[in-house]
């Protein structure tokens, strides 16, 4: 027999922290495009985003969390195919084909996909509990997800690949992971970013080309006869160095050496990868971030406005429907990308306060549901929607504040994006669900 506790069965904070973000960014949304000619289908698409998501959280909500568990392999399947079906009928927006276009609405798959990997990964986590402890059991993790972050490559979409990266973080760590094989997988993306970078430095500088260890570094950037004799190359040096340090100290094994270069080597390959997928407009925004004053009219226009809009507000802001910056069209993107700034513009630091205030509430009341789940399940899909919140909330403002390159990342329930929207919606529910059942008692 199973009852129910009389204790309260939803959380109010969680609620309320969602009701007043989803309030700023409506009235932000609504403000920043009153000046341009298809306002009406923003403000329709907004609307019907808002009312599809609430009714998914409701739903979410009633629906037990435990049937994910069950269904969850399923359920990840299912989203890589979406992301697979996106590249061959989706349509090009912003330079990446991530979208299916459907008659009133159109709908990104990788939003829907990447709470699919978190709902995988909770429930792998809950029935194999010291699986990040053990090397082969992180390499069989890393093969599972590996192919969601191929099919984003290939759309390419840089800002779900990083974003992704933040639950999966979160999720590692209260798995338990082994943390030195945590830093060999730092070193594994350490050695994935340094083609993609060399490629950037060139492309920005061609004079960097002089310099013999870029040149040679671009050199074996491109898959031909370079990339084999890099490896051929690479594994006769560890060898020669391994039988040296084994003479001195034969306690060392050859193994290590074997794992040096299967990172080495599998992080290359990766790299080389990562930068054939790189676009111009891509290497733009790079540009944009490391110098926004380099092409102030071009590359970093963007940046530069977003700045001044977020500035200009003051303390108590513009007031509402009166950012000039905003309204006039100084800001590109800034219903979506750039919606922090028409806040800080028009509502000024109360506003920019009450907005980190609901994201805090979001953060801690999520950890809350953690600590109060009945189940090692609820307690990993906590965790990972915990991440994900904080990955759209540092890398949506940090790359109006320069600590991130311009990367297309919407601030959840504030920006305007309707597969966002309801996707965040959705997540809510599931925490709802999570924190209901915590009174069930077998």
């Amino acid at each position: 027999m199973i009852t129910v506790d009389k204790k309260r069965k939803v959380d109010m904070w969680l609620i309320l922290a969602v009701t007043i973000l989803v309030s700023i960014g409506t009235v932000s949304i609504f403000s920043s495009i009153m000046m341009l000619d298809f306002k009406e289908r923003i403000i329709r698409t907004h609307i019907l985003a808002v009312a599809i998501g609430v009714a998914a959280m409701i739903f979410m909500w009633i629906l037990d969390y435990q049937v994910l568990e069950e269904y969850s392999e399923k359920i990840y399947i299912f989203s890589l195919f979406l992301l697979l079906l996106v590249l061959f009928i989706g349509v090009v927006d912003k330079g990446s084909r991530s979208w299916f276009r459907l008659p009133f609405f159109s709908v990104q798959p990788s939003e829907i996909a990447r709470i699919s990997l978190i709902i995988f990964l909770a429930s792998y986590f809950s029935k194999n509990k010291n699986v990040l402890k053990d090397f082969y059991g992180i390499i069989k993790v890393f093969l599972m997800i590996l192919p969601f972050f191929i099919l984003m490559m290939k759309q390419p979409d840089f800002s779900g690949i990083l974003i992704t990266f933040f639950p999966l973080a979160v999720m590692f760590i209260v798995a338990g992971v082994n943390m030195s094989y945590l830093y060999m997988f730092l070193f594994y993306i350490f050695v994935v970013l340094i083609i993609p970078m060399v490629g950037v430095v060139v492309n920005l500088y061609p004079s960097y080309l002089n310099n013999p260890v870029i040149e040679f570094l671009y050199e074996i950037s491109y898959f031909n006869i370079n990339m084999l004799l890099f490896g051929v190359g690479l594994g006769v040096f560890l060898f020669l160095l391994w039988k040296i340090i084994h003479k001195l100290n034969p306690v060392v094994e050859y193994s290590y050496f074997i794992l040096i270069y299967a990172i080495i080597v599998s992080g290359y390959f990766s790299g080389v990868f990562v930068k054939n997928q790189i676009k111009d407009y891509q290497y733009k925004r790079i540009e944009s971030f490391i110098n926004p004053g380099s092409d102030p009219k071009g590359a970093g226009y963007n940046i530069i406005q977003a700045r001044v809009a977020l500035g200009s507000g003051g303390v108590k802001g513009k007031g509402l429907f009166s950012g000039t910056q905003s309204r006039l069209g100084f800001v590109p993107e800034r219903h979506t990308d750039f919606i922090f700034s028409v806040v800080g513009e028009e509502m000024g630091i109360f506003g920019v306060f009450l907005l980190f205030w609901a994201y805090a509430v979001i953060i801690n009341r999520i950890k809350k549901i953690a600590i109060l789940s009945r189940t090692s399940f609820g307690y990993f899909l906590s965790a990972g929607f915990a991440g994900l919140f904080m990955g759209y909330f540092f890398v949506n403002i940090g790359m109006i504040l320069g600590f991130f390159p311009v990367a297309g990342v919407p601030l959840a329930f504030v920006s305007y994006g309707g597969t966002n929207m309801v996707a965040s919606f959705i997540i809510i529910g599931i925490l709802q669900s999570i924190y209901t059942r915590r009174l069930l008692i077998a």
